[in-house]
Formats: structure tokens, C-alpha cells, sequence
């Protein structure tokens, strides 16, 4: 995780999650189901998309993806069934039939075991504007970016802050909640590797999400847990995370995994925009 200047985010790792003790025998092999609903927060249509996988032993690199599963969304009433795309390796589908305040209904079928879960939209705010600042890091290679948005007057909001390089589908991720600036325009600063970010790259992507106390909660534990296991959090492990997908044939045998619905917003911040001899 990145360094943040201005320290009013409040990082909390207590919370609803439940922490599940499991043996360590790779035998206790389980579903990872992480599924999403997102729309940005100017349009209409959302996407839907699923990634299926199962946990792998500690010191494999290689994903176990599961392609076979029956993955379908439920909205009042109305199905709609996400087809396997096999170069993303999800399943995908757009949505365009629902209201912002429809509770959604994940539904997974697979090896004769039916995984569920339900999720409403939460919503975030707009991302005002990002600049490249002049803080200067202890290490040479980092650079400041402040961004500046304005949190709704609403109390108990949380997002996901999400900063990466072009196109490239890699993100460091930044939990955050609204407890010191509820309804308040704030700027706070994170910094980036620029040779990481921008070598190859001619933008920066910064992406917010909404989304619940309890996601919130289930992420700071996971990004904990994370770090010790080198980045791994689904490797085979003395403890997992419970998260809000259930099996409803068999309550032992929960997967892994989160599902959320949630509105996001992005910014582009262009490489050139950077002061002169910036990346001397």
C-alpha cells in the first residue's frame, strides 16, 4: 500500500468479517467467486462480471479457473445469465433492465452446489480533479498525486480508491471512510512509483468506488492478510476470510470471495501534465 500526506482517512481492521480457522492441508479446497456490478456514476447500463476460480496451494503461481459453472444475476424476478468469456476468463454480462434501488441476486451453480449472494448499488461521489504535486518522497522514484472530490453530506460512506497505469489492469488499492470529512471537499495525496506507473504508460488511472462498511471491513482484513502471505490471500493458509457468498446446499463448505454492486468514477491524469524535469 501506497503513503498517504494527509492522514484523515482512518484505516479501521475491526469489523463484521468473521475470521474462520481452517487446517492448513491443501485437501480443503474451495470456491473463490468474486463478482461485480458497476456502472459509472453518469450512465445507465451496468456490466456485470464474474471471476471464478478455486484456492491453490501455497507456492503455485497459476491460477485455477473455473469455466463451468451456471452464473446468472437476479432482478425483480428477471433473470439474466452471464455467458463464460474465455480471454477475460469471466462471466459477463451488460445489464440495462434495473433501477439504481433494485436488489440484485447472484446465483452460481457448480459441481452439484449452489453458491448465493445479494447486493444493492452504493453510490460515490465524482472525482473533481487530479494534479501532479511537489512533496517530495524519501524515495527518489516516488511521485506525489493529490486528488481533490467531495464527500456527500451523508455519514458512513466508504469507498475504494483504486490508482494503476494505463490500461494495464494492475491497481494499488486504497480502503478509505468519510468519519474526519463527512460532507466536506478534501484533496489528500498518494504517491506513485513513476517507473512503474508511467514508463511504459502515458496516463495514470485513478478510479473510485463505493461501497459497503462491511466491504470495508472485509478488505482491510484481506490486505492484512495479503501481506503476509507475499500478496496470496486465497494460498492455502492457517485462517481465510468469510466473505457474503453462502453455499446454500452445503454451509461447510462456504466459498471465498466477495460480491458487491457499486457505482465508480475515473480521472485520466496525462503524463505530460507534469511539471518540467519532473521525471529527470
Amino acid at each position: 500500500m501506497k503513503k498517504l500526506i494527509y492522514i484523515l482517512y482512518i484505516f479501521i481492521l475491526s469489523g463484521c468479517e468473521k475470521v474462520i480457522e481452517l487446517e492448513t492441508d491443501f485437501n480443503d479446497k474451495r470456491l473463490v467467486i468474486d463478482a461485480n456490478i458497476s456502472k459509472h456514476k453518469d450512465s445507465i447500463n451496468k456490466k456485470a462480471f464474474v471471476k471464478i476460480s478455486e484456492t491453490i496451494p501455497y507456492f503455485s503461481n497459476e491460477e485455477s479457473i473455473v469455466d463451468n459453472a451456471v452464473v446468472s444475476i437476479e432482478i425483480n424476478q428477471k433473470i439474466q445469465v452471464l455467458n463464460y468469456d474465455s480471454q477475460k476468463k469471466e462471466y459477463i454480462s451488460d445489464i440495462n433492465f434495473i433501477d439504481d434501488n433494485d436488489e440484485f441476486v447472484l446465483n452460481v451453480k457448480h459441481n452439484n452446489n449452489n453458491y448465493t449472494s445479494n447486493s444493492r448499488l452504493i453510490k460515490t461521489p465524482k472525482i473533481e480533479s487530479v494534479v501532479f504535486g511537489e512533496r517530495k518522497s524519501l524515495n527518489k522514484d516516488e511521485v506525489e498525486l493529490k486528488v481533490t472530490f467531495t464527500d456527500p453530506p451523508e455519514e458512513g460512506n466508504y469507498y475504494l480508491w483504486k490508482f494503476g497505469p494505463k490500461k494495464s489492469g494492475k491497481f494499488d488499492y486504497l480502503p478509505a471512510l468519510d468519519k474526519y470529512i463527512n460532507g466536506n471537499k478534501f484533496t489528500f495525496s498518494f504517491f506513485i512509483d513513476k517507473n512503474e506507473y508511467l514508463q511504459n504508460a502515458d496516463y495514470i488511472n485513478i478510479e473510485i468506488n463505493g461501497i459497503t462498511e462491511d466491504y470495508f471491513n472485509y478488505l482491510n482484513i484481506l490486505t492484512s492478510q495479503a501481506g503476509a502471505q507475499n500478496g496470496r490471500p486465497f494460498s492455502t493458509s492457517s485462517s481465510v476470510i468469510k466473505g457474503n457468498v453462502i453455499n446454500d446446499t452445503n454451509v461447510e463448505n462456504f466459498p471465498l470471495g466477495y460480491f458487491r454492486v457499486y457505482e465508480f468514477d475515473y480521472f485520466r491524469l496525462p503524463k505530460e501534465d507534469a511539471p518540467d524535469g519532473y521525471f529527470d
